[in-house]
């Protein structure tokens, strides 16, 4: 466990294992989760929302009780809409405008064909000790959903049908799947574990971090440039599409859980305490930044059409602003 304040413990947790996360929260996850359906909440967008993607015009967020929704003003306002469950979902992706699917605690998958509006178990949720932490889509057929234990599924069919597939011996917790600009599949998980597949995942291969501690998700940053990050502000870079690493310094050593890379250039990575850090020339160097609008946990991060961040977390979804840069 993480040393310091319990919830920000806890929910540094969710992408490692749900036993735990039930442990330490109790109430966030009840066994009878999955069976029901979710209740509107008006407070839901400033609930625990765990990630955000877009769905054409619109950005869809998920996250604690079965909590999805919708916003088609770029994060401005957001409208909670059903969903066939009340496990905590960690992870959603969109394949078009209108084909996505959310995944979550449970064993839950849960996938929509109208943008969001509505949405249908692809998983009947039943299986207690199955926790999915990631899902990703390139079309709207063809995706993978990963998490805990090496646990491991992609479709060709839009979810109809799942295949378990194996890219480690090791059962690790896959904590993220990315996409590179080529088209490679990236796996980041817990003791390390960074795998390829330029293949669209039938085969991989490790790619060795000088760090043992879990890495939580990696950032394309070019064709061969490629940063991840992790634990106690564990960050590296790889300018040679992943053969050799370099540590970066990080102001303040907190856990980070999200990145993006802006239109514009900046490079931002975020995590807990609400501590998010800013690159300007290339991932080489980071400044830390504490946004007053944003306090807790960061899980995810969104760049907004007009160039707004938008992050999700502790402190549900919130629109924010980079400083603006100050002359020496």
């Amino acid at each position: 466990m993480i040393a310091g304040n319990p919830q920000a413990g806890s929910f540094a947790l969710l992408r490692m294992t749900s036993v735990l996360l039930c442990l330490l929260t109790g109430p966030l996850c009840p066994a009878f989760a999955a069976a029901e359906s979710s209740e509107l909440a008006p407070l839901a967008a400033k609930s625990l929302l765990l990630d955000v993607a877009r769905a054409g015009s619109q950005l869809v967020a998920v996250g604690d009780r079965g909590h999805i929704l919708l916003s088609a003003d770029e994060g401005g306002t957001w409208r909670q809409v059903m969903a066939p469950t009340r496990a905590m979902l960690t992870g959603v992706s969109f394949g078009d405008a209108t084909h996505g699917w959310a995944v979550g605690h449970d064993g839950t998958i849960l996938a929509t064909a109208d943008g969001g509006q509505t949405w249908q178990l692809q998983d009947s949720g039943a299986d207690l000790e199955t926790v999915y932490l990631d899902t990703l889509f390139h079309d709207g057929s063809n995706g993978f959903t990963v998490g805990a234990y090496g646990k491991c599924l992609r479709t060709a069919d839009a979810g109809k049908t799942w295949t378990a597939i194996k890219p480690s011996e090791d059962e690790v917790h896959f904590n993220q799947i990315s996409s590179g600009p080529d088209g490679t599949l990236y796996l980041t998980g817990e003791g390390g574990t960074l795998l390829s597949s330029s293949d669209q995942g039938t085969t991989w291969r490790k790619l060795e971090v000088p760090y043992e501690g879990s890495l939580f998700g990696l950032l394309p940053l070019a064709a061969r440039t490629l940063l991840v990050y992790g634990l106690r502000g564990h960050v590296f870079v790889s300018d040679d599409a992943g053969v050799t690493w370099a540590l970066r310094e990080i102001p303040v050593p907190v856990l980070i859980m999200a990145g993006v890379k802006l239109k514009t250039g900046p490079i931002v990575l975020a995590g807990l305490g609400g501590n998010f850090f800013i690159s300007r020339d290339g991932g080489r160097t980071f400044l830390a930044w504490k946004p007053a609008a944003f306090t807790g946990g960061v899980a995810s991060l969104l760049e907004t059409a007009d160039g707004a961040l938008l992050a999700t977390g502790e402190g549900g979804v919130v629109r924010l602003q980079l400083p603006e840069v100050t002359a020496p």
